[in-house]
């Protein structure tokens, strides 16, 4: 048992690298620390999960609902949906695709919005791959669609990640076209679930790995290729027009090089972009944070946490609602992990809370994965318990 599923992607060497138009601003401003109150509520796991399941090895969260998945339970995999309730954290459904089997490793990349959750199926069909989209119904939760890409085939890895906002869905194909990798948008309509894009990076080759990470809110999604530029890594953001959906920039870490890794992870909110480097700095790590400002993005914040260091990998998650950041480095510690919290102030970017779960260990890997909605921050720790794993629950 080793490192989560990022580990295992071929590595993404390029020879050359392509200058981009359109490439955001890349000023940045300090980072302080301010310390502010944040407890651990809860720490969830499977009713039925045990060693090597690796539950946390993804994380969602929005609003009172939450969904933790697992890779493991003999790979097949699973995805646990927990509420909030006046007694806490409860499991209140197990999910699994309508035709998943053994080693799909289904619950490797997890999103919610409101009462959709969709689910990715990376290796479903010798690594074609799929992703399944539930909705929660009076009865329960209920799968109803099952999203593959209009030309995905095998070895593409659809569903290595996903992201979901209202009716809009879009899924990250990595290992499309010898790792170029796409992203495909789905949309919810009367008759189902339908891909109405397909994405790309006009500047995008072989090994660049389109598709490591997706987010979408609204009108705007974000797709990272941490592979671009023998591992350099760019962002790109597309906007949704009457004609479609449209290249409108791309992001670059304002002091990333080779083997940085930027885009390994994105997170949107209305006006702000996070992007994951961890590969930064000998793989200490930063997050880049971006400001959308009138028809531009610009790199407003380079964060690091308050006491990462080499091989920490801060940035190997990322999440964003409204004004709080959640990064995790999940090697803090000698594997340990742990999670920064950001808040945006009058002055800048600030750090204001350092989260671990109340039992963590060395190998838990604890900030793998990371969630925000509001005040909530869910963080998966899949390593914990032999691989068995945990996902804890803070309010700021």
């Amino acid at each position: 048992m080793g490192k989560s599923r990022i580990a295992s992607l071929p590595a993404l060497l390029v020879a050359c690298a392509i200058s981009l138009p359109l490439l955001a601003s890349c000023t940045s401003a300090a980072v302080t620390r301010s310390r502010t109150a944040t407890r651990q509520l809860a720490e969830l796991k499977g009713s039925d999960t045990v060693a090597s399941d690796e539950f946390g090895v993804s994380v969602a969260v929005s609003g009172t609902k939450a969904v933790v998945g697992t890779s493991g339970a003999a790979y097949a995999g699973r995805a646990y949906v927990f509420a909030k309730s006046a007694s806490g954290w409860t499991q209140v459904a197990e999910l699994k695709g309508s035709d998943t089997v053994a080693a799909d490793r289904f619950g490797a990349s997890v999103a919610i919005s409101g009462t959709t959750v969709v689910v990715g199926a990376y290796d479903h069909a010798k690594d074609a791959g799929r992703a399944y989209v539930f909705t929660e119904t009076a009865s329960g939760w209920t799968q109803v669609a099952e999203l593959k890409g209009s030309d995905t085939v095998a070895d593409d890895y659809f569903g290595w990640s996903v992201a979901v906002s209202g009716t809009t869905a879009v899924v990250g194909a990595v290992g499309h076209a010898k790792y170029m990798g796409r992203a495909y948008v789905f949309t919810k309509t009367p008759s189902g679930w339908n891909q109405t894009a397909e994405l790309e990076g006009s500047d995008i080759v072989a090994q660049n790995g389109f598709g490591t990470s997706v987010a979408v809110l609204g009108t705007t999604a974000i797709v990272g290729a941490e592979g671009y530029a023998k591992g350099t890594g760019r962002a790109y953001v597309f906007t949704k027009t009457t004609s479609g959906w449209t290249r409108v920039f791309v992001l670059k870490g304002s002091d990333t090089v080779a083997g940085d890794n930027f885009g390994t992870s994105v997170a949107i909110s209305p006006t702000t972009a996070i992007v994951g480097a961890y590969g930064r700095a000998d793989n200490a790590g930063r997050a880049y944070v971006f400001a959308k400002d009138a028809a531009l993005w610009k790199q407003t914040a380079e964060l690091r946490g308050s006491d990462t260091t080499t091989g920490d990998y801060f940035g190997i998650s990322t999440a964003i609602s409204g004004t709080s950041v959640v990064v995790g480095a999940y090697d803090h510690a000698k594997d340990a992990g742990r999670a920064y919290v950001f808040a945006k102030t009058a002055s800048g970017w600030k750090e204001t809370a350092e989260l671990k779960g109340s039992d963590t260990v060395a190998e838990d890997y604890f900030g793998s994965s990371v969630a925000v909605s509001g005040t909530t921050a869910v963080t998966g720790s899949y390593g914990q318990a032999k691989y068995a794993g945990r996902a804890y629950v803070f309010k700021s």
